[in-house]
């Protein structure tokens, strides 16, 4: 469970870009941000992860096991495709798990003959779908999504929409992030209507 109350944050330098933000995502439910570039959506994302901490207000997550697929992949270039889902893997299941759960991920989300390739091979919604395989194969009980669908095409996309679902079904709660509205609401999310920044939801 995700529950962000009254978040405040303001990166130095400039105004707030939250002002006011409280939302709440159940276990086994899904909330998807939906509004203009540079609004907040994917700070808020990385206040959920924990990874940035709010001026003012209150972030619970009922869950160590977060799985973030961020807007950008960040990959390790000098690793290929299968080493660089193993790292990832790696701190969260023990070896022999890590390698079945790459070479999962890599079959269903149609990376298979890229997994020896090194990022700067790859076409960018490739290294989204590694991206999205780390995130996924760690069957995450929390799990942030900025930009899913982003540079894919609609076989892709119904690859990762239905990774998501199957961990949605099993108990993850999901936030994501998207401007692929026809994708969220084909995932039943709740969406949640955004403006420009400073952002307020609550």
């Amino acid at each position: 469970m995700i529950h962000l109350e009254h978040i405040a944050f303001a990166y130095p330098g400039r105004g707030l870009v939250l002002a006011d933000v409280s939302l709440e995502v159940p276990a086994g439910g899904m909330v998807c941000l939906f509004g203009p570039s540079g609004c907040g959506k994917s700070t808020t994302l990385d206040i959920a992860a924990g990874l940035r901490q709010p001026r003012s207000g209150r972030r619970h997550v009922v869950s160590r096991r977060i799985g973030y697929a961020f807007q950008e992949p960040r990959l390790l270039p000098w690793r290929s495709v299968r080493e660089n889902l193993l790292i990832g893997l790696s701190g969260w299941l023990h070896a022999a798990a890590a390698r079945d759960a790459a070479d999962l991920w890599l079959e269903r989300l149609g990376l298979v003959e890229a997994s020896g390739k090194l990022p700067a091979e790859l076409s960018g919604g490739m290294r989204r779908r590694v991206n999205l395989a780390r995130a996924l194969g760690i069957a995450p009980e929390v799990l942030l999504l900025d930009e899913p669908f982003a540079f894919l095409d609609a076989a892709a996309c119904r690859q990762v929409a239905e990774g998501i679902r199957e961990r949605q079904a099993a108990g993850a709660a999901v936030l994501m992030v998207s401007h692929q509205r026809d994708w969220a609401d084909d995932l039943g999310s709740r969406i949640i209507e955004l403006s420009a920044a400073p952002l307020r939801i609550g």
